[in-house]
């Protein structure tokens, strides 16, 4: 009987070791993150329109790069950027430059994209020093994020080295709304090819 209580007390031990462990949350220990990628898809609607796409996104210590996919390549850009600017590589390979990433991705592909607030939004971050009213749950993560004119909801987080991050959040603003599924996260990447 005491061998059995003894195997049964290692196997829920062993057991317990393997479940991955996740620290309470700290945003100052995800604010200083400054080189991460993640994978996902976003929806965009606008009334009556719609535009699904695959997504992947880069950041390199303040300079970031981000490619959206639609279907059969539809709709495909890749947006680059850093304190400088931006330049945006269309479908067609046509290169466009501005200085405001929402502003240029507005132009040239008719959509609201909120670049330059989801750089922090993703993270489960207020974009720092602009008036956001923010939300969290019984856990201390942020659920809801209003800030910029845009209501940014968290419907999922998902550990990541130790971390909690966004896993499902949705933006909305006006009649637009965006929703992003983040499938995975990369912590630490290292700086692209050739820089």
């Amino acid at each position: 009987m005491k061998r059995l209580a003894a195997l049964l007390l290692a196997l829920l031990l062993a057991g317990c070791a393997a479940v991955p462990t996740v620290t309470p949350q700290h945003p100052e220990a995800i604010a200083e993150l400054d080189r991460w990628a993640f994978n996902g898809r976003v929806s965009l609607t606008r009334e009556e329109t719609g535009w699904h796409a695959a997504l992947t996104w880069r950041e390199y210590a303040g300079a970031y790069d981000l490619r959206v996919t639609g279907p059969l390549g539809q709709g495909a850009f890749e947006l680059s950027g850093n304190a400088a600017g931006v330049m945006l590589v269309d479908a067609d390979s046509r290169t466009f430059t501005a200085r405001d990433a929402d502003a240029l991705l507005r132009h040239v592909t008719g959509w609201t994209l909120p670049v330059s607030g989801m750089h922090y939004w993703v993270r489960g971050l207020a974009v720092p020093g602009v008036d956001a009213q923010v939300v969290q749950d019984a856990a201390g993560l942020v659920s809801r994020l209003d800030q910029s004119g845009w209501v940014i909801r968290y419907d999922r987080y998902q550990p990541v080295d130790g971390l909690l991050l966004p896993g499902r959040l949705r933006m909305e603003q006006d009649n637009v709304s965006v929703r992003l599924v983040i499938d995975e996260w990369q912590l630490h990447i290292a700086d692209p090819p050739g820089s």
